[in-house]
């Protein structure tokens, strides 16, 4: 077994552990697990603790995970890698430290390294995708998160989510949860900075949440400063006893310059250099945000919930790169409605969902050459292209579920979709122009048995369907591209037992996903990035986690193991899809000492991962150790120091995808992953 190959060897013992129990890496460590019930009745829809939303989420029947934000918040907390990096079944690999990153579930989007595909990210039940299903890492602030819920697949279907991948929901603060005033710094390696300000309170019905954060850094690589301003605020109306209503406020202002991608050599060599043409020509991603959403709940006297939910967003972006300068303005509107009805069948519960989303969305989207222009200037000499991009989403979905005998499970439902994707003329014509309508019902079913309190076993099949974003486009010839779709298979086993002196639990699953007209990246080499459907292809892999915990000491690690082909294909036979790498380990560990100090070792370890899907050229395998130290102290301040990268391990986080690399390798794209860093920061909670 060679490095190439396989890089977990330093951590066979974590290995042999996880073949003992597996667990939900992202379970609360400052809380002893026990058995909650969940009545039919809900007090609040908007105060739903970590707690309370592990157990209900333990009721679905598949892969579901909810990280507690106390488990990232010990530790640097700026990004979503920094928040999802333990969380079973997720994939996520930041490009040397920045906000964008690589984050895929169950091969969804696999192959987008920066503004996500493929699965719905969403804040407080409510979409933050654009309408055409793409979504951007910068619109979430960790700092102003309670917990993350993280459904994979079809286990999605409660929030209208029928993508491979299923659903990230991040649940916020409230002014009813969150401390009256929070201050909290964070600062290190490479310039990072981050401040936060946050403030929450309740008077009488009525509570409010704030919270302002900046963060910059210089960034690992040359050409790669960023700076982002966020503002997340809610504010929250006790209309009557049965009537609660919240209103939500997202200002997001990014900066971030683009070191590009390198050749391995040059990673090898120079992992901080700028690709040449990004830093000549001052390439950039910068893009401003704005967000209103409102989420309403009426409790009705049986027990029954009605959730009505709407947002209005606008976007605008401005991304100059080496060999064009794109120009976007998204405005998007959203409604969504979800009805749940609790009754008694058979002499157990029965618990039903309807819901329905629509979404819609407008793009200008306006492309310029440089002509003859200096270096490090973006002048627009020659408007290329200026389309129109109109997206428009409806979905209708509902869900049955039956607990028989208080130990068993059935869930049954479906979504049907129906969307639409047109670009027309703008300013100037230029074709491709096309309007294409993509229907399709996606069924689910699944089954839980609860064999003792501690012990569950699960098993699903569902559907999935995702039309193409327009980051996809369509073919060279105009021809719109098909959506993609799958079936998908999944058996697992979660609990947690009090063993040796310390509670561990298990989240375990594995899945196998037949796909048909998979939307994959196909480029030539030095060509642009050019998105076809294959014919198809499988997914199919193992997703683990890991918990223990004790008074004294605490184990989380996650394991993922990805088997993503092609099936006959005419070109690629049945070779890997590029992208991804098959073995993924994370591991933090923390031994307490005097003084309630918790101080352990972290690791990341990926096993190699193509980058051409002709399976020539691969990035070699990594492991990168860290560690961490923090500590929570009375009246509410808190301190942590942690190292990532001890060994200044050079290795390529993400990497671009092609057809066949050339013979030396210098077509491939690659991002180094972060040298070694060190962060600090403190808290202070009134």
């Amino acid at each position: 077994m060679n490095a190439d190959s396989f890089a977990l060897k330093p951590l066979a013992w974590a290995i042999s552990a996880l073949a003992l129990s597996l667990s939900g890496a992202a379970w609360a460590m400052h809380e002893t697990v026990v058995e909650v019930s969940v009545p039919l009745e809900r007090q609040s829809a908007f105060s739903v603790t970590p707690i309370q939303a592990e157990a209900e989420l333990r009721e679905t029947p598949g892969g579901v995970t909810l990280v507690d934000a106390k488990t990232f918040q010990n530790g640097r907390a700026g990004t979503m890698d920094d928040t999802l990096k333990l969380a079973t079944g997720v994939f996520i690999q930041s490009r040397f430290g920045s906000d964008e990153a690589r984050v895929s579930i169950r091969g969804s989007g696999l192959q987008r390294t920066f503004h996500g595909r493929g699965l719905m990210l969403l804040q407080d039940g409510v979409p933050l995708n654009l309408a055409d299903g793409g979504f951007d890492m910068q619109a979430i602030e960790p700092g102003a998160t309670r917990y993350v819920e993280v459904q994979r697949g079809a286990n999605a279907l409660r929030y209208g989510s029928s993508t491979l991948g299923g659903a990230i929901n991040y649940v916020s603060q409230t002014g009813r949860s969150a401390p009256a005033l929070l201050l909290r710094a964070e600062a290190g390696s490479f310039d990072y900075q981050r401040y936060q300000l946050a403030a929450g309170g309740q008077q009488g019905s009525v509570d409010g949440y704030a919270s302002f954060s900046h963060i910059e850094q210089d960034g690992f690589r040359d050409h790669a400063r960023q700076r982002n301003g966020r503002f997340f605020g809610n504010l929250g109306f006790q209309l009557t006893p049965q009537i609660e209503s919240r209103f939500y406020t997202t200002v997001v202002d990014t900066n971030s310059e683009l070191p590009g991608s390198l050749s391995y050599a040059d990673l090898k060599a120079n992992p901080r250099k700028a690709d040449a043409g990004s830093l000549n020509r001052d390439a950039k991603r910068d893009f401003q945000l704005y967000r209103v959403a409102n989420r309403t709940a009426i409790s009705h006297d049986d027990g029954a919930l009605t959730e009505i939910t709407g947002y209005a967003a606008r976007k605008t972006l401005f991304h100059p790169l080496s060999f064009a300068r794109i120009e976007q303005s998204n405005r998007d509107v959203g409604v969504g409605l979800r009805h749940n009805q609790p009754t008694r069948w058979l002499g157990g519960h029965q618990e039903q969902i309807l819901g329905a989303n629509w979404r819609r969305g407008l793009t200008v989207d306006e492309q310029c050459s440089y002509g003859m222009a200096a270096a490090g200037t973006h002048p627009c000499t020659t408007l290329t292209k200026s389309n129109k991009l109109t997206a428009n989403n409806l979905e209708l979905f509902g869900e049955s579920r039956w607990t028989l005998a208080s130990n068993t499970v059935v869930s049954a439902g479906g979504q049907w979709t129906a969307a639409q994707r047109r670009v027309a003329p703008g300013d100037m014509p230029a074709a491709p122009f096309y309007q294409e309508t993509y229907r399709r019902f996606s069924p689910k079913l699944g089954v839980q048995h609860q064999f003792t309190p501690q012990l569950a076993v699960y098993a699903n099949a569902n559907g999935s369907f995702e039309p193409p974003s327009f980051s996809e486009g369509p073919v060279a010839t105009g021809k719109p591209l098909k959506a993609q779709r799958a079936t998908t298979y999944e058996v697992g086993t979660r609990g947690d037992k009090h063993w040796l002196g310390a509670q561990w639990g298990w989240d375990l699953s594995y899945y196998r996903a037949q796909l048909k007209n998979e939307l994959l990246v196909q480029t030539p080499a030095m060509a642009l990035p050019s998105t076809r459907n294959a014919d198809k292809t499988l997914h199919q892999g193992v997703e683990a986690g890991l918990r223990i915990e004790s008074a004294s000491q605490r184990l989380l690690a996650s394991y993922l193991y990805n088997d993503f082909r092609f099936q006959n294909d005419p070109v690629q036979g049945n070779n890997r899809i590029a992208g991804v790498p098959d073995q993924v380990f994370t591991a933090e560990m923390a031994q307490r000492l005097p003084g309630n100090v918790w101080f352990g070792p972290t690791l990341r370890s990926a096993s190699r991962a193509f980058v051409d899907h002709a399976n020539t050229l691969a990035a070699p395998g990594y492991t990168v150790y860290g560690v961490k130290m923090n500590q929570a102290l009375p009246k509410g301040l808190e301190w942590f120091v942690e190292a990532r990268n001890l060994g200044d391990k050079r290795y390529a986080a993400t990497t671009g995808v092609i057809l066949q690399a050339n013979a030396m390798g210098t077509d491939a794209q690659f991002s180094p992953g972060e040298g070694r860093a060190v962060y600090a920061g403190v808290s202070k909670a009134f």
